[in-house]
């Protein structure tokens, strides 16, 4: 309870003096453009296809006869394997996310862009420029 009291002083400063060097703020719905993205869509394709891909060859496996041994450490090199290719996609959908906030935020003029569900109040809302370009 301490911390989030401290983390929101921290943030009402930090606000304070954003504010008071005139300053624009802006803000985007982050879940929203990673939902909406084509570049998300296209990423969600791939993972279902890998793990369509890994589901057979742990079916081969055990069709082949594999030691109850061995195939737990097949699923579980599986499960890394997939789990990593979630990862990297994560990231480099974030990245390119990131990237395109700064565009907007920098054409309007915005020193500051916050998540949506950070502000209490005001602030532009980038969502839907960020949203376009992404998926030009």
């Amino acid at each position: 309870m301490l911390l989030v009291l401290f983390s929101l002083s921290v943030l009402m400063g930090i606000l304070s003096f954003v504010l008071s060097q005139n300053n624009s703020i802006g803000y985007v719905d982050y879940l929203k453009v990673f939902s909406e993205y084509k570049e998300t869509k296209n990423m969600q394709v791939q993972i279902q296809q890998k793990q369509t891909e890994i589901n057979k060859i742990i079916e081969d496996a055990k069709k082949k006869g594999l030691s109850e041994k061995d195939l737990n450490k097949l699923k579980s090199d599986k499960e890394k394997e997939l789990g990593d290719l979630v990862s990297k996609i994560r990231d480099s959908l974030r990245k390119k996310i990131l990237a395109e906030v700064e565009k907007v935020a920098k054409s309007k003029n915005l020193s500051v862009v916050l998540e949506k569900g950070a502000r209490v109040w005001g602030g532009v809302d980038i969502t839907k420029d960020v949203l376009n370009n992404l998926n030009k």
